[in-house]
């Protein structure tokens, strides 16, 4: 009934408005749909929820195109990367991101004056690790004894949660822990995290939103390290992807999870771009594989 109760919402949600499609540019690890170059697809499902969704998606940041060094964007040389991240309506840091290979561009990716959205728990962690400073602590496992995302107080009508009640029942993992990921990895519970924090999965802050000006170095007490926001900024906490090759991004996710991103993908597009045509990138994850 539950699941019944998410599809009418997704459905109606979807027709609730015309709108305008953007450009999403993903950043991933995992390799670009249609890429033989690496059996790590992981991301594929990703591209082709963004894309449901009705925007445009630019994989060029993905199959770890994107990393510090010689592939960094702010290299001598890699004037054209800049350029598509500064082009973008969205960029959207996937999950499938080894935060080692992003902490040394932290202001670049922190100033882009492009909204950005976050699923990597490791990337949140500031204070004395040297992350992206979103939060003034490290990032550690979220059991999964659970599987929702609670909606802190007074923020029941927050726009990420349209047509959601708390708690956000995002994730169904499976009976055999053999076949579930290892945990969330989300922000530690002893810092204080950037922006206003949503919602908490297992007592950690799951899902942020930070406005664009945020000082991450005086939230930190660091001087020149961080930034500041050069545009507005949130976190969604994803579950880790173990065995490249073998989960995908959606698996694990519910229709109401898929509802979640679709939501904050809306909400962190500028506007003349989408404000809905959400309900189809649900739909798009209804099929649960595990």
């Amino acid at each position: 009934m539950k699941r019944m109760i998410t599809l009418a919402l997704v459905i109606g949600f979807a027709f609730s408005a015309a709108t305008q499609a953007g450009l999403i540019l993903v950043v991933s690890d995992s390799y670009a749909p249609g890429d033989a170059s690496n059996t790590d697809h992981c991301d594929d499902p990703l591209v082709g929820f963004l894309q449901s969704l009705g925007h445009t998606v630019d994989t060029s940041g993905m199959g770890k195109a994107m990393r510090e060094g010689a592939n960094s964007p702010w290299a001598v040389g890699n004037e054209a990367k800049l350029a598509a991240l500064n082009n973008a309506d969205l960029v959207f840091v996937s999950r499938r991101t080894d935060s080692g290979k992003y902490d040394a561009d932290r202001k670049g990716w922190n100033e882009l004056a492009t909204p950005v959205i976050l699923m990597s728990g490791y990337l949140t962690r500031g204070g004395g690790n040297n992350k992206w400073g979103w939060h003034t602590s490290g990032s550690g496992n979220a059991a999964l004894t659970e599987d929702s995302i609670v909606v802190e107080a007074g923020q029941e009508g927050h726009a990420f949660l349209t047509g959601l009640m708390s708690p956000v029942d995002a994730f169904d993992w499976p009976g055999d822990p053999a076949e579930a990921p290892k945990a969330l990895y989300l922000p530690n519970t002893d810092g204080t995290s950037a922006g206003t924090v949503v919602g908490t999965f297992d007592g950690r802050d799951a899902l942020l939103d930070i406005p664009a000006g945020t000082d991450l170095d005086a939230l930190n007490g660091s001087t020149d390290k961080y930034g500041v926001t050069g545009a507005r900024r949130a976190f969604l906490g994803h579950w880790g992807y173990d065995n490249p090759g073998t989960y995908d991004f959606d698996d694990f996710v519910t229709d109401a999870g898929g509802l979640l991103m679709a939501n904050v993908v809306a909400e962190m597009i500028p506007e003349p771009a989408t404000i809905a045509l959400l309900g189809f990138g649900a739909l798009a994850l209804v099929r649960r594989k595990r």
